[in-house]
């Protein structure tokens, strides 16, 4: 699934979610507002007509004149033809009773009831013991929408309750403004639902635009084309994003060229330096003036040295060329490593008389790049070492350690020897290239591991850390 398309699912996800409970919310509140707007109405009625029938009462007593008795009969057949936010109110729907201070019936305008007892309704009962009353009864008990609501309010004469009069509206009456309410709601809410709908797919679009043409330049770059950046209007992360691609790409075009200038430099002087060498071998065979014999010396000792640096910077080039290590890590064993490295300096270490020794121990890791780790950790060992002493090799869980007895590293100097070209004088030595221990810290890092320096008592301790992988 491309981006746009996740982005618009989450957001349309959550936007559905979030307007359901919306949604159900409203709904949840619709009939109860509706109904507490009807009951407010019905408290106001009730008490407004508590007033008139209380002017007819005669000595503490209600009384129910004929005119009254009238009116409100003509009131309860009366034909309303009301528009009421486009639902038509032909009739009256409201029950009106009136009834004494015991409680008893004494005008129903549906002239039904006249004579009941309603003492026990809770609308009569509350108010006359001086509370509000109010009550909602079904007409028929399994029927929720014959449910009538029902509200009263006290009829005083002098200050003397004397009678109760209660309105009654059926919920019938109050179903429909419910539902033209939900009607509504769902019209709005479906409109901006729909609304929303279309800025998501706006601006997953615009989102996944940017995107897209974000990746066909970095597609280009990938593949040795050279596509003109990107313009992006406004400022935002996509924009910040495109100046950095931009920025990378031409730090990796100088580096390329940087290594492949390398690369070229290093392979183009190979041969002519082996011929200054043949050449300076062949001469030192001939001559016998001691003079022109140390000057052919240094001609082979300086070409075999720039050589040997050629060497550290290809293998220091392909190093870095690398984005992880190849899969083939093993366990590998440092005591036949350091014997192999051994051998081949068997007439530097004979010169210095020094002794090396190591532990039986294995590292987990590629092989070929951790022998030119541990090869060039014990040549800046070897270099650094006093004679007659000794170089010790030990390996301990993930770390493999090479401790000389030598002069100890300046403290200036500590943080600065794993870079490239940067090298402190040995005695009795030439000046090194400053890449054995570059290409060490950079061997570290394709393992994910570190290679750390510190001083001793009497030399130096150098050790790389290999995370092992568990099994």
């Amino acid at each position: 699934m491309k981006l746009g398309q996740r982005l618009l699912v989450f957001y349309f996800l959550i936007l559905g979610l979030v307007g359901w409970f919306v949604l159900d919310l409203v709904f949840g509140q619709a009939k109860p507002l509706v109904r507490q707007s009807a009951e407010e109405t019905l408290v106001d009625a009730a008490n407004l007509l508590a007033e008139i029938v209380a002017e007819d009462a005669d000595n503490g007593e209600i009384v129910i004149t004929p005119s009254l008795r009238q009116a409100l009969n003509r009131y309860a057949g009366r034909t309303p033809d009301a528009d009421i936010w486009g639902l038509k109110k032909d009739r009256i729907h409201t029950h009106i009773y009136i009834t004494g201070p015991t409680g008893v019936v004494l005008f129903d305008s549906r002239g039904k009831d006249e004579g009941e007892d309603f003492s026990r309704w809770n609308d009569v009962h509350l108010t006359l013991q001086g509370r509000y009353g109010a009550r909602t009864t079904r007409t028929d008990p399994e029927d929720p929408s014959t449910s009538v609501m029902y509200v009263a309010a006290p009829i005083r004469d002098g200050g003397s309750l004397v009678g109760v009069i209660s309105l009654g509206k059926p919920g019938r009456a109050i179903e429909p403004f419910v539902q033209q309410a939900e009607r509504h709601l769902i019209l709005y809410g479906g409109l901006a639902l729909f609304g929303c709908l279309v800025v998501g797919v706006l601006l997953a679009w615009w989102l996944s635009r940017r995107v897209n043409r974000l990746r066909r330049y970095a597609e280009a770059v990938a593949n040795n084309e050279r596509p003109a950046p990107p313009v992006f209007r406004g400022s935002d992360e996509i924009r910040d994003l495109a100046h950095a691609v931009t920025a990378m790409r031409r730090r990796l075009e100088e580096r390329a060229r940087l290594e492949d200038n390398v690369s070229l430099l290093t392979h183009e002087m190979k041969s002519p330096l082996a011929a200054i060498r043949g050449a300076g071998e062949i001469l030192h065979d001939e001559i016998s003036d001691p003079s022109l014999t140390r000057f052919t010396d240094n001609v082979i000792h300086e070409s075999q040295r720039l050589c040997d640096l050629l060497d550290r910077l290809l293998a220091m080039a392909r190093l870095e060329k690398l984005e992880s290590l190849p899969a083939r890590k093993r366990r590998v064993n440092i005591a036949t490593l350091v014997e192999e490295w051994r051998r081949s300096r068997y007439a530097l270490l004979a010169d210095k008389h020094l002794h090396v020794s190591v532990n039986d121990g294995t590292l987990q890791a590629e092989e070929e790049t951790l022998t030119l780790a541990l090869f060039n950790l014990l040549d800046n060992a070897l270099r650094f070492a006093n004679a007659e002493t000794a170089l010790t090799v030990h390996v301990e869980g993930n770390a493999l350690t090479v401790e000389n007895i030598g002069p100890a590293i300046p403290d200036y100097a500590l943080d600065r020897v794993t870079e490239r070209f940067y090298s402190l004088p040995a005695p009795g030595h030439d000046k090194s290239s400053g890449l054995g221990l570059a290409m060490v810290n950079e061997i570290a890092s394709l393992h994910g591991g570190s290679l750390a320096l510190a001083n001793t008592d009497n030399g130096v301790r150098s050790t790389l850390t290999i995370p092992q992988q568990e099994h």
